[in-house]
């Protein structure tokens, strides 16, 4: 059967060639100045994609759990903004790329950390859950309950990497012990810390990485559970400053070649996320000069180029995507037959199924359009895609829809596209050029059902 009906989905097929190209090479080094993650396997790669439905695609070691660390800084931040209010928050915590490591001891001409995404920002962030609820473990427990409702599932503490992160602490304190020395610290300088190592302590899967991303892209609403985790406008403030300032002295060349609000951890995490459509978790421990995951990195940067992701993209996105679906036997339409194959074919038109769509298509609306092809694969026999009111699809989506089309081909299942304007094979004022896919594409809704008719009758004549 057809990978489009059983096995891997196209974009599970794409996400394993992405990891297997990017765990060529051993570059980069463990985060060995926390002993804990000196510890893990650098062999491991995680990749995960949450959809705004809340669909998520994983592979490899998606399921490993790993400690969260820095990627907790804009969830830490989001929660004080909450909490204290932007006027507050601005108050101490600045919102400039600081073109530094992250745990430089850096503030800016007002001795504020020059932004929540370096040590500095984050320690003070969160400190001021402690100027609401002084008492530690109550602070924690509001944390955590609000990082699990972000992740859609109750999240849990790394004690042994908590516990080590408190013994090797030093530079952290001083830089807390600095802050207090400028006045803008306001809680006890050990409970800022003590909160701030838990908050990183927490474990993770690139899953929840992508659904906490996939929360953010949808403006503070969880895709999983549908509830609403953060404001809408705490969450415009988070992914500004995760674009300007969430991959460190590399949020330059992050923005340039990938293009996604995004925020990195020394444990191996990234969680990036594109606006509206979706979110990325990526896991490989082993990390670049400026703490990011090497193999995260170069993932990011091949899923934004080959599937079109990076938020300049002028491409507009419709979530309503499929606009009606039918089956042939509702259509008014006749083709030339026999009076045997008509007969044949009165009771089989509903083995034809018509999907409608609209809007314009890039990878996110094609992924969610393709993915309800797949889940009712065994409803028909023949598959009409219907673009006659899309007005534009990228040059992801045209290819993910030839593949779909050519997965289906000669396996039992067949797909016909309907492209009178050619958003998916370009065609000249005198003919269709040729190129892959060409084989699937007719210009009227009657040309697509006289194919699928074809194809329903060779069937018949094969399973004589």
């Amino acid at each position: 059967m057809s990978s489009l009906v059983a096995g891997p989905s196209l974009v599970e097929s794409y996400l394993e060639h992405i990891r297997n190209t990017c765990l060529v090479g051993t570059d980069g080094d463990l985060a060995d100045y926390i002993p804990e993650l000196a510890r893990v396997d650098p062999t491991k790669f995680g990749l995960s994609l949450a959809l705004h439905d809340g669909y998520v695609y994983s592979i490899a070691d998606a399921d490993i759990g790993f400690t969260i660390q820095s990627v907790s800084k804009p969830l830490t931040y989001a929660l004080a903004l909450t909490h204290k209010g932007f006027d507050q928050v601005d108050d101490r915590i600045g919102v400039e790329p600081s073109g530094e490591a992250f745990n430089e001891i850096s503030v800016d001409s007002k001795r504020r950390p020059r932004n929540p995404m370096i040590n500095a920002g984050a320690i003070l962030s969160a400190s001021m859950l402690l100027e609401v609820e002084p008492d530690v473990d109550l602070a924690f427990a509001e944390l955590l309950e609000f990082y699990s409702a972000c992740a859609g599932r109750q999240l849990a503490l790394d004690s042994e990497v908590y516990e080590s992160e408190m013994r090797s602490g030093a530079r952290n304190r001083a830089i807390a012990y600095m802050l207090q020395s400028f006045g803008v610290l306001h809680a006890s300088v050990e409970a800022s810390i003590d909160l701030y190592f838990r908050q990183c302590s927490l474990v993770v899967t690139t899953d929840d990485l992508a659904v906490i991303g996939g929360t953010l892209a949808n403006g503070g609403v969880n895709p999983r559970t549908g509830r609403r985790a953060v404001g809408q406008a705490v969450v415009q403030r988070v992914l500004s400053v995760m674009t300007t300032c969430g991959m460190y002295d590399g949020a330059g060349d992050w923005v340039t070649t990938v293009g996604l609000p995004a925020k990195s951890g020394v444990g191996g995490g990234i969680m990036a996320v594109l606006p509206g459509q979706l979110g990325i978790g990526v896991y490989s421990p082993l990390l670049d000069e400026h703490g990011n995951s090497v193999r995260g990195v170069a993932a990011c940067k091949r899923l934004s180029a080959d599937l079109g992701l990076h938020m300049f993209n002028v491409a507009r996105e419709s979530r309503v995507t499929v606009r009606s679906f039918h089956t042939a036997a509702e259509l008014d339409i006749d083709t030339d037959r026999t009076d045997a194959e008509r007969r044949y074919l009165r009771g089989k038109r509903d083995r034809i199924r018509i999907f409608e769509l609209q809007g314009d298509l890039t990878f996110s609306g094609t992924e969610s359009v393709l993915r309800r092809l797949r889940a009712t694969a065994k409803e028909f026999e023949v598959a009409i895609l219907d673009m006659t009111r899309v007005d534009h699809v990228d040059q992801v989506s045209r290819s993910m829809f030839v593949g779909a089309s050519r997965n289906l081909k000669g396996v039992q299942r067949s797909a016909v596209i309907v492209d009178p304007d050619g958003v998916v094979v370009r065609r000249s004022a005198h003919r269709t050029e040729p190129g892959p896919g060409i084989e699937f594409v007719v210009t009227t809704m009657a040309e697509a059902v006289a194919r699928a008719e074809d194809f329903l009758l060779k069937l018949a004549v094969e399973g004589s």
